[in-house]
């Protein structure tokens, strides 16, 4: 195949492969992980459910490659915000600005996060491969925290897991019980809630 051709082939695999993931990414928000079925994937995408199974052996599978790649954009959209910020209390609040910022932004990564945070529990491989993406996130993360704690008793890896946790768990309580509009308008006020209980660990 002349490498013309090729890349045209590399390229619509690319755009097949992404459009499964983000058909499923919005119905995993509407319908949720368990209750989305691949049929209802396929059929939304309007892709055969053999073309699936080229990209992915799984949903799990397909799971795990969203749950990579909306992690993967949140810690490059936090490395951008924590460039050039001075070490310390300055460096924490630039962070938790800009993962309140993405997840404003993309809320359909905060319910897919949420619910992934269940499946963890389970003793399934498919469970272990979503843990090991998790793991690597808070690794990266609390690397990236590091110069923030400024040689104070906090772990990395603790800071890293508080701060998932709090962002995530803050965020997923006002958007799934406040009206829409209150997680902007509250953003000041859940900033401070999160720098507070974070800066009470280091």
């Amino acid at each position: 195949m002349a490498p013309a051709a090729s890349s045209r082939v590399e390229r619509r695999k690319a755009r097949t492969r992404q459009t499964l993931l983000d058909v499923a990414l919005a119905l995993f928000s509407e319908k949720g992980i368990y209750w989305t079925k691949i049929e209802d994937i396929t059929e939304r995408a309007d892709i055969g459910k053999g073309t699936f199974y080229k990209y992915f052996e799984t949903k799990e599978a397909l799971l795990q490659a969203l749950l990579q790649q909306g992690l993967d954009l949140l810690l490059m959209k936090t490395k951008e915000a924590a460039r050039g910020a001075k070490p310390g209390p300055k460096l924490l609040s630039k962070i938790i600005e800009a993962r309140l910022d993405f997840f404003l932004e993309h809320p359909e990564y905060l319910l897919l996060f949420h619910q992934v945070r269940g499946l963890l529990q389970l003793t399934t491989e498919s469970a272990r491969d979503l843990r090991a993406v998790y793991d690597e996130h808070l690794d990266r993360l609390g690397a990236l925290l590091r110069p923030a704690l400024n040689g104070k008793g906090a772990t990395n890896r603790t800071l890293s897991t508080a701060l998932a946790a709090y962002t995530s768990g803050l965020l997923t309580y006002y958007l799934l019980f406040d009206k829409a509009g209150d997680l902007k308008r509250r953003r000041g006020e859940i900033q401070a809630l999160l720098e507070q209980s974070l800066q009470a660990l280091m």
